[in-house]
Parts: C-alpha cells; sequence; structure tokens
C-alpha cells in the first residue's frame, strides 16, 4: 500500500471513530434532557432574572410615573487643599517626571518660556488642558482657587 493510501484510510478511520464519538455523545445529551415542566416557582426566578431594566415612557406623564423621587447629594464641606497638595494629587505624576513632554517642576530652562507667557495663560492651560495634559490636571473636582494655587506652587519652584 503506498503512503498516500495509508494516510488517507487513517484519516477514514478516524473520521468514522468521530462521527461515532459524536453520535453516542448525542444520545446521551437527548437522555439527560428533563422533559418535565418548570414548577412556578423556577418559571418565576427565571422571568425576575430576564427581566428587563427598565421601560420606555412615551409620555411625561409615564416618566413622572416611572421616575422615583431623588433627593439631593449632601455635599460635604471640606477642608481646602494646600498648594502642595493640589501639586502631589494632581500635577506631580507627570510634572515630576517629564511625562509627555510636560515640564518638570524645578527646571527653570523649560519653565522660562511658559512662566513669560503670563499667568493667565499658564491657568487657561492648566483649567482647560494643553496638548497632552488634562483639563485641570485630570481632577475636575479641582476650583479655580486650587489650581491657581498648584500653578504658584510650581511657579516658585521653577524660577
Amino acid at each position: 500500500m503506498s503512503e498516500d493510501k495509508k494516510i488517507l484510510s487513517d484519516l477514514g478511520v478516524t473520521i468514522g471513530v468521530l462521527v461515532i464519538i459524536a453520535i453516542v455523545i448525542s444520545f446521551v445529551a437527548i437522555g439527560l434532557v428533563d422533559e418535565k415542566p418548570m414548577s412556578a416557582a423556577a418559571e418565576k426566578k427565571v422571568l425576575d432574572r430576564i427581566k428587563p431594566l427598565g421601560e420606555l415612557a412615551t409620555t411625561l406623564a409615564e416618566a413622572k410615573k416611572a421616575s422615583p423621587i431623588v433627593e439631593p447629594p449632601v455635599v460635604v464641606a471640606t477642608e481646602p487643599m494646600s498648594a502642595e497638595q493640589v501639586y502631589n494629587t494632581a500635577c506631580m505624576a507627570c510634572h515630576a517626571t517629564g511625562v509627555a513632554g510636560a515640564p518638570k517642576t524645578g527646571d527653570v530652562a523649560a519653565w522660562a518660556p511658559r512662566i513669560a507667557q503670563g499667568e493667565s495663560v499658564l491657568f487657561e492651560h492648566a483649567t482647560k488642558g494643553f496638548k497632552g495634559m488634562p483639563a485641570r490636571g485630570g481632577s475636575a473636582q479641582l476650583s479655580d482657587a486650587d489650581v491657581t494655587a498648584a500653578i504658584d506652587y510650581m511657579v516658585e519652584r521653577s524660577q
């Protein structure tokens, strides 16, 4: 028998065995299927798990009826952060290492042209974002006073 015929013969036997295994598995699976109807409790549990999370309100009355009354969140006053805390929280990750071209705090040569543009430009870049820097250093909760304090902190250390 040539090599090609032997390979084809072995392939045919392998496919035949796999077909027989698939048929046996199918019969076993069919035998395992429980044909009893679900109890009412089991059916309710299934329906609870797959129910929609919400419904579409097409009128204002439906929307008011469906919308729960939510009380406004209570804002808790916290102590204002110092300029150094603001820097450490929002600015240091980039300005201590020079990530994405951020001028390192203390690098006089890198800060000189930026400081020459004026504090208003620095404030605008810090609050609105500039090139790779996100607005407010990625900390949206910072107030304008916090941003100004952080700018002053970095400028003082970079002159």
